[in-house]
């Protein structure tokens, strides 16, 4: 049998109490666990708390929210799958709560759920199996089976179970239920029946000859059982046999170990009030043995996946634990720093106080280092030799500097500080602002130039640019000086900082230059172009001061300040910090208080201590947090009712535009380390750097489309792989949606289209009452025509009748006569603006009878009609006449002896087509015979009847026309044919 092996090396400290006044919902704590989204979950006698590293959610039982916890009093806290927590409380209600939603569902209610009232004292035997099913023991030494898939409880008797040993424990392994009792394990198959037993190697010893149960032991992952008993604690596999019993007596019965497994396989566990370590390799040590008088004794036990171990207590709050190692070591100030630094490796005191560092007073030591050497002075010890202080191979040396220059200048010398060039020189700056170039060989120094600077300026820094220029840093200016011709050039106006505390060359890019401000942070400064870059809080710096600045082999920029140290990248702008949490004696350091050594260790110290550390053997964190949304308000009020975890889009209204976001890490160590940055997609161009606030803030957002987005580092600055993401919808006011566009587009179309309308009906009305005045007019121009016409045609009809009556040709002159009247009847009668084409033909057969009788038979004519119907459309009065007139008279009379007039109508498309044809001497022949004067008649006809179709289209709108074609035959004239087209819907 083992004993115990020992102590821890170092006491672990708690890190953080956490009590009341955090949020904590009181202060004794039953159960804790962590879900899938890393928040951390905290069950008390008083509600449930849900932890996110910063503040508290709570939980708990109201009677006016019946869908809330079923009471406050919560003894157990078990995980039991699926983002599921079953909640057990004192008066044996449970209640299953799911952590991403939220949900709690009362199974007191449920089938079965009600017999586990009785059992209160046995929910400490919860374990979780597979598909859903949970499993707990019986106080009569049964099993209750708990199906969370649909929210059934089975109990199992010892008959049912096939043994007659009540179960004292019960445990999950391997996909296999298994079952303690006094003195054997039962292994039970996929249908809860006992398929093999296996005896113990051991007895279990009861406390006072009375039975205790184990309850649920731990299980490691290769199957070795942890038993408690009161001898101590059994370690045993039951599949290789594997046994070893620890020799740690109790008192009083454990019970179930409050016990809990970290990430290596440590587990942790209750003894005596104190928390002891079991290793993987079974060595057992005492963690944190419990102290006499301490307050508090461990009630609940959880490890997270950041690396902490929770202790929940019995009303001293919530202890936290970091497992991880303190990366930083602290050492208090003894004497100052230099000498506390020089002493810690290794130099005896004898040799310090043979050196002037015994007296130093502190800020009084400036030193400047070179491959494996350090060389030191103070700046209060004015020589004419100026005497430094030689560190090198374990060993420190005083060496005394004599004066190079000729003649000897005899002025009292302290050097304020000093550099090395890159070729291996030693450069120095003294109380006169002079200076000095030193022989490290032959122990002589010579003199330079003197600085510009003004008188009361304290020396904050030097370093070289090349061999002979250097950069100057006091608390008010920045100077680059060429030390072989005093040429000194002023850079402060380019600088944002105006006080300045340390300088330093950038390990890598040799042409920038790296400030350290009193209150405004990190300055980057580009010797070529000029140009800073700062960084400060507002960039995620934990603070503006910037003591000293040392660099390592890596090209991090390692940096003390007022709130720690911390290591700064130049490549991609990120920061690990180190504070007093760290292992730091303070957090608060001190100007000049900072050393590079040869083997790259680095020193900074503060106001009452000091570390030293090889930035190389740091452990870096690799953790990556999640981060979780645990706030939302929409004009200071919250935005949903509904858990923020499943929140994946939210919509909103125009006015609901002012936005305050609280997003956590889930990491709970150093939570002051976690850095976070964030986006919203559609405002910001590039991630917005808060530092370790946890708050965005958005006012008077437009409407639009967002994807706000969210990151943070772990707390050694590196950023999570992990990111949250919301889309917020911003609805446009329903003025500016593309429905009311649409419709304030059609409604103004509308409205367009009616004024319009309005218009083009007024401007019709005018235009019809303009052309019905029009109409009117040019029917009485068409009737003033017509009458110019009639008479005409009544002229030379008279005339015929007089030549008969004059010749005694009665018979002839009585049927003209008759004919005659005939024909000024119907014109008599066709009094209106149109009529039939049938009458129009009729009045010109009883025209061309009358002209065929007045020329002896000289003159023929026939009518053609294709379809009667076309007879049928109205024409203008008299339009065929005067063509026909104009045939006989022009055409057919100058041949001498008369001729044939054919009138045809016939349809073309929607045209009807009058053609009225002539064989007489044509339209050229006619024009020879109007110059020779022989003409037989000055007719006015045709002119007359364009003018009248032309007032005959405007009128009826009509496309009405008149084309005249000669006609030929072997090349001489043989006529004419004139072609009116009338529209057949007229």
């Amino acid at each position: 049998m083992s004993t115990l092996t020992g102590l821890a090396d170092d006491q672990p400290l708690v890190s953080r109490i956490i009590t009341v006044r955090e949020g904590l919902p009181q202060s004794f704590v039953s159960g804790i666990f962590q879900d899938r989204e890393g928040f951390l979950w905290v069950s008390t006698l008083n509600g449930l708390g849900r932890y996110d590293g910063r503040q508290f959610k709570q939980y708990l039982h109201t009677s006016a929210d019946p869908a809330g916890l079923s009471g406050n009093i919560i003894l157990h806290l078990f995980p039991a799958g699926n983002d599921n927590l079953l909640i057990c409380y004192l008066d044996g209600k449970i209640d299953k709560l799911n952590t991403i939603t939220e949900k709690v569902t009362h199974l007191s209610g449920s089938k079965g759920f009600n017999v586990l009232k009785k059992e209160t004292g046995y929910f400490k035997s919860l374990i979780r199996g597979n598909n859903g099913l949970c499993w707990m023991m019986s106080q009569d030494g049964g099993l209750f089976r708990i199906d969370l898939n649909s929210d059934r409880v089975t109990y199992l008797s010892k008959a049912q179970l096939h043994t007659n040993r009540p179960v004292l424990g019960i445990a999950w392994l391997q996909d296999q239920l298994l079952l303690l009792t006094q003195s054997n394990l039962l292994i039970c198959d996929s249908n809860n029946a006992v398929v093999k037993t296996v005896p113990y190697p051991f007895s279990i010893h009861n406390y006072f000859n009375k039975g205790v149960n184990i309850y649920s032991p731990g299980v490691r992952p290769n199957g070795d059982l942890l038993i408690a008993d009161a001898e101590g604690l059994k370690i045993w596999n039951p599949f290789n046999h594997f046994f070893k019993s620890l020799a740690i007596k109790r008192q009083k019965a454990p019970g179930k170990l409050i016990a809990a497994f970290d990430d290596k396989g440590n587990y942790y566990f209750e003894y005596h009030s104190g928390v002891y370590l079991l290793r993987p390799d079974n060595e057992l040590i005492a963690w944190l043995p419990a102290i006499t008088g301490a307050k508090g004794i461990p009630t609940s036990m959880f490890t997270d996946r950041s690396g902490v171990l929770w202790v929940g207590t019995n009303g001293f709050g919530l202890w936290q634990y970091n497992l991880r190692e303190t990366p930083m070591p602290g050492y208090n100030t003894v004497h100052s720093f230099i000498y506390d630094v020089l002493e810690h490796y290794t130099l005896s005191k004898a040799q310090l106080t043979g050196t002037f560092l015994a007296q130093s007073q502190p800020y009084a030591n400036r030193v400047a280092v070179s491959k494996d050497s350090v060389w030191i002075s103070d700046v209060n010890l004015r020589q004419l030799s100026p005497q430094l202080a030689l560190f090198a191979n374990g060993k420190i040396q005083t060496k005394s500097f004599t004066n190079n220059n000729k003649p000897v200048n005899n002025q009292r010398r302290g050097i304020q500080f000093f550099c090395f060039t890159k070729a291996g020189y030693l450069w120095g700056i003294d109380q006169y602002y002079q200076l000095l170039k030193f022989d490290t060989r032959d122990l002589t120094f010579r003199l330079y130039t003197k600085v510009n600077i003004d008188e009361g300026e304290e020396l904050n820094g030097i370093v070289a640019d090349g061999e002979s220029a250097f950069y100057i840093c006091t608390n008010k200016n920045l100077l680059k000086v060429n030390a072989l011709d005093g040429s000194t050039e002023r850079l402060t106006s380019l600088l944002p900082g105006n006080y300045f505390f340390c300088i330093n060359n950038d390990p890598v890019n040799k042409n920038v230059l790296w400030i350290g401000t009193m209150s405004d942070g990190l300055i980057r400064f580009d010797k070529n172009t000029k140009k800073n870059q700062l960084f400060s809080i507002a960039t995620s710096l934990p603070n503006n001061t910037v003591y000293g600045i040392l660099t390592d082999n890596s090209g991090l920029l390692w940096c003390s300040s007022n709130k720690g140290i911390y290591a700064f990248n130049p490549k991609n702008q990120s920061v690990r910090s180190f504070t007093s949490r760290d292992g730091l004696p303070v957090d608060e350091f001190n100007r000049y208080h900072y050393l590079k050594l040869p083997d790259g260790d680095m020193a900074f110290g503060g106001s009452s201590g000091y570390t030293i550390f090889n930035p190389a053997k740091i452990s870096i964190d690799i953790f990556d947090p999640q981060i979780a949304l645990t706030e939302m308000d929409v004009i200071n009020k919250p935005a949903l009712n509904e858990p923020l975890n499943t929140l994946k889009e939210i919509h909103l209204r125009y006015d609901q535009n002012f936005l305050t976001i609280s997003f956590a890490a889930m990491q709970f160590d150093f939570p002051e380390k976690n850095q976070y940055r964030y986006m919203l997609k559609g405002i910001d161009k590039n991630w917005v750097m808060p530092g370790n606030e946890n708050r965005a803030s958005y006012t008077s957002l437009p409407p639009g489309d967002y994807t706000l987005v969210l990151n943070s580092t772990n707390t050694s600055g590196r950023w999570s792989r992990y990111f949250r993401k919301v889309r917020i919808v911003i609805s446009p006011p329903f003025w500016r949606t593309w429905w009311f566009y649409t419709a304030a587009i059609l409604i103004v179309t509308v409205l367009i289209y009616q004024v319009i309308s309005a218009r083009i009906r007024a401007i019709k009305r005018a235009q019809a009452q303009k052309l019905q005045y029009e109409r009117k007019a040019m029917e009485l121009h068409a009737m003033a025509l017509r009458s110019r016409m009639n008479p005409h045609f009544i002229f030379n009809s008279l005339n015929s009748i007089k030549a008969l009556i004059q010749e005694k040709d009665d018979r002839k002159a009585v049927s003209y006569l008759t004919t005659f009247a005939t024909l000024i009847r119907k014109q008599l009668d066709n009094s209106s603006n149109t009529i039939l084409l049938e009458d129009e033909l009729a009045t010109c057969k009883l025209y061309l009878e009358l002209e065929a009788m007045r020329f002896d038979g000289r003159i023929t004519y026939q009518f053609s009609v294709s379809d009667a119907q076309l007879c049928e459309i109205s024409v203008p009065p008299l339009i065929l006449q005067p063509i026909i007139e104009n045939a006989i008279v022009h055409g057919l009379l100058p041949t001498g002896h008369g001729g044939r007039i054919d009138i045809t109508v016939h349809q073309d498309e929607d045209y009807v087509i009058c053609e009225i044809e002539d064989n007489g001497i044509g339209r050229a022949a006619s024009a020879i015979y109007k110059q020779n004067g022989s003409r037989l008649h000055q007719s006015k006809g045709i002119n007359l009847l364009e003018e009248r179709i032309s007032m005959y289209n405007r009128m009826n709108e009509t496309m009405s026309s008149l084309e005249t074609v000669d006609l030929f035959i072997d090349g001489k004239a043989s006529g004419t044919k004139v072609i009116i087209k009338f529209n057949k819907n007229i």
